[in-house]
C-alpha cells in the first residue's frame, strides 16, 4: 500500500476517534474531520462515502483486531477458558478505544460484529450448519451470553479485572457441554 494512503487513513482514523470521544456520530461533519485529520475532501471521499461508512470501516477494524486473537473458533468448543481469556482480555486491552468507537447508540454494534466474525470463522470450518438455527442459538447464546455476562459485571465494578474474566470463562466451560452435544461433528478434538 502506498506510503501516503497509510499516512491518509492514520490521520483520518486518529482524527475520527478524537471527535468520537467528544461528540456523538451524528454531529461530526466531514468537513469538521476532514480539518483535524488535515486532508481535503477529495481525500476523504476516495476512502469512505460518509461518516457513518468511516464509522463502520473503523468499527470493522477494531473487531478484526480483537478477533484476531481468535487463533481458531474450534477454541470456542475444545478451549472455552482459553477463548473467552482471549476474547476478553483483547476487549480488555482495547477498551479505551472500543468505549470512544462504539459510544452511545454505536455501542451494540460491537458484539453484533464480534458474533458474525466468529460465527463466519466457525462456518467457515463447518459450512453445512450455517444455516442450522439450533446450532447458530446455541453460538449466539455463548457469544453474547459470556460478553453480557461480562460488560454487566463490569459496569458495576468499573473493572476489566481477570478475576471478571475468568469468572466468565469458566462459566463457559459448562456451555460447551451443551455445544457439544448438540453439534456432534464440532466435539472437541481432544475426546
Amino acid at each position: 500500500m502506498d506510503i501516503r494512503v497509510i499516512k491518509s487513513k492514520k490521520s483520518i482514523f486518529d482524527a475520527f476517534v478524537n471527535l468520537r470521544s467528544k461528540k456523538e456520530l451524528r454531529k461530526i461533519t466531514v468537513k469538521e474531520l476532514c480539518e483535524k485529520a488535515l486532508i481535503n475532501k477529495s481525500t476523504f471521499y476516495t476512502y469512505y462515502e460518509d461518516m457513518f461508512d468511516l464509522s463502520d470501516k473503523i468499527e470493522s477494524e477494531v473487531v478484526d483486531g480483537i478477533v484476531s486473537t481468535i487463533s481458531n473458533p474450534q477454541m470456542m468448543i475444545d478451549e472455552p477458558v482459553k477463548f473467552y481469556r482471549s476474547l476478553l482480555g483483547a476487549v480488555s486491552e482495547n477498551k479505551k478505544l472500543i468505549d470512544t468507537v462504539f459510544s452511545g447508540s454505536q455501542h451494540p454494534n460491537l458484539i453484533v460484529k464480534i458474533s458474525k466474525s466468529l460465527k463466519k470463522m466457525t462456518f467457515e470450518n463447518h459450512p453445512e450448519y450455517i444455516n442450522d438455527k439450533k446450532i447458530c442459538t446455541i453460538l449466539d447464546y455463548a457469544i453474547y451470553g459470556g460478553y453480557y455476562a461480562f460488560v454487566e459485571n463490569q459496569e458495576n465494578t468499573n473493572d476489566y479485572s481477570d478475576e471478571l474474566i475468568e469468572s466468565v470463562s469458566v462459566i463457559s466451560e459448562h456451555m460447551t457441554k451443551l455445544i457439544k452435544a448438540s453439534i456432534p461433528t464440532l466435539k472437541s478434538n481432544n475426546t
